[in-house]
């Protein structure tokens, strides 16, 4: 278990269960991950629309998993203690959700992965960090830069490899930065109060409350857009003579 982290350390025994559930029921092949309920374009516009949310939890191979269990063991136990255990599965999912969204708007291929999830919480950590540059000072800025770095070494990473789901990271990323506008803490300064203190002022960090109102109003943003990029996607879809939804 990830300390201090509950919500990353459920997520990750989720992505293990899930994925020997996949492995004793076949394996990573394609028919079985999209029996588990991968992203499929076709299932999709049918009215599957729980294939939205599932493939967060599935990987097509060992690779693939510790590849996102390395990105969410460095990135969410840290984002999940900015941002509460609340706010973090909320962006979370949102992410998750939209990569999928994204991608199902991108085309119809079977995708699974929780990389648009990761890539999410990485632009909510770059947006906290952006938003607090100046309390943060140096070490905030050098946190920014290495944030940016990585981002843009897995886009170009990603464009250059086959096989990479480039459009659920593009939509995971801007969800969790959209997400973190709304809701990512933002520290101030107070001054310690202690009887005992003598000479100039003892101050510190601390964030300020953010209200559930603004959690609403990033969720309801987001679905709304997922809501209206699932609906125009499908109605690209046409039903065949099997009566089977198809691309248009």
């Amino acid at each position: 278990m990830v300390e201090g982290s509950p919500a990353t350390s459920f997520i990750l025994a989720l992505n293990v269960l899930f994925f020997f559930g996949t492995v004793v029921t076949g394996g990573s092949t394609t028919q079985n991950l999209v029996d588990w309920g991968a992203k499929y374009g076709p299932y999709i516009a049918e009215g599957e629309i729980w294939r939205l949310f599932l493939p967060v939890l599935l990987h097509a191979g060992v690779f693939h998993l510790l590849a996102n269990t390395f990105g969410l063991l460095i990135f969410g136990s840290m984002v999940e203690k900015i941002y509460r255990t609340r706010n973090f599965v909320a962006v979370y999912v949102a992410a998750g959700v939209m990569g999928n969204v994204v991608s199902f708007l991108a085309g119809p291929n079977p995708g699974v992965g929780a990389s648009g999830a990761v890539f999410g919480i990485v632009g909510a950590f770059a947006v906290y960090l952006l938003l607090n540059r100046r309390m943060l000072g140096q070490l905030g800025s050098q946190q920014l830069t290495s944030v940016g770095v990585i981002v843009f070494i897995n886009i170009v990473f990603g464009l250059a490899s086959p096989g990479i789901d480039n459009a659920a990271h593009f939509g995971g990323l801007l969800a969790g930065a959209l997400m973190a506008y709304f809701i990512a803490p933002r520290q101030k300064l107070v001054q310690l109060e202690s009887p005992f203190s003598f000479g100039p002022p003892q101050v510190m960090m601390q964030p300020a409350n953010v209200g559930t109102s603004r959690l609403v109003v990033a969720l309801v943003i987001i679905g709304l857009i997922a809501v209206a990029i699932t609906w125009y996607e499908s109605q690209t879809y046409v039903t065949n003579i099997f009566g089977n939804k198809i691309p248009g």
